[in-house]
């Protein structure tokens, strides 16, 4: 399952989410050593707290993005296995071009009755044509400037 996701995308994105959690310890270390000089004060010890949530941040988001692209993998291959059990492949006759066709698929399957919804954009099609051609006059384009 994982060995899908070592891509250079997913190597990008790790590296990014490791810097960022370096980044972000560097940060709440900082944050710390600025808490405990004599300049500090409660605000950089806040800051010091937050730091390491920002990074827990990253951490969780990358990891909840691994785990949703390991489950649309294995949700798509999963897909392809039984569309692959479900329709058996029968041999194409000699005389085709192509590979084997599917299971209940004829030749000159397109050449049957319209689906209704073909029939009725078929049927609006033709209408508008008519509307269209009783509207316009023979010498319409002559007509024009």
């Amino acid at each position: 399952m994982l060995r899908l996701l070592v891509t250079p995308r997913w190597i990008g994105w790790t590296l990014f989410a490791l810097a960022a959690v370096a980044v972000c310890g560097g940060m709440a270390w900082w944050q710390v050593v600025r808490a405990e000089s004599p300049g500090g004060s409660l605000l950089n010890a806040g800051y010091a707290f937050q730091w390491p949530l920002f990074g827990l941040f990253f951490a969780a988001l990358w990891w909840r993005m691994l785990r949703a692209e390991a489950k649309a993998l294995d949700e798509v291959q999963a897909e392809r296995r039984q569309k692959a059990e479900v329709t058996p492949l029968r041999a194409a006759p000699a005389d085709s071009p192509f590979g084997p066709r599917p299971a209940g698929v004829r030749a000159g399957a397109m050449d049957d009755v319209p689906s209704p919804e073909r029939a009725r954009w078929n049927a609006m099609y033709a209408e508008l044509g008519a509307a269209e051609t009783a509207t316009t006059t023979p010498n319409e384009e002559t007509d024009r400037p």
